[in-house]
């Protein structure tokens, strides 16, 4: 791969790596077992992380903030960077392409800062 490639590859990658919501897509994707997610669970997830609260009080307008946001915004940005697949129609979510080197990118930057600041 030639260096402009790359740097259009990583630059694609971090784009998709900008917000926490996308991040904790990507962190739940890659230890899931599951080979689809419903876009439901990934939102009650993601709320109940938000709210500090257990996932079965994910309710009310968090979760559908969240919700709205991953379908509206977060998943198709997934997409564009082939980190995730996303059927809407379905409303459910699996693995793109480039999840395993976006999930280490996440892993990996999130062990350097908790290092770096310690």
């Amino acid at each position: 791969m030639s260096d402009e490639k790359a740097d259009e590859f990583l630059s694609l990658l971090y784009h998709a790596l900008r917000t926490r919501r996308r991040r904790q897509v990507i962190r739940i994707l890659a230890r899931s077992d599951d080979e689809t997610v419903t876009v439901r669970s990934l939102a009650r997830k993601i709320a109940a992380t938000e709210q500090s609260v257990p996932r079965s009080q994910a309710t009310g307008e968090p979760y559908r903030n969240a919700y709205n946001a991953l379908s509206q915004t977060h998943l198709p940005a997934l997409v564009d960077a082939d980190i995730v697949i996303y059927d809407p129609k379905r409303q459910i979510v699996s693995p793109g392409s480039n999840l395993k080197i976006a999930a280490l990118l996440v892993i990996t930057n999130t062990s350097i800062i908790e290092i770096l600041q310690n």
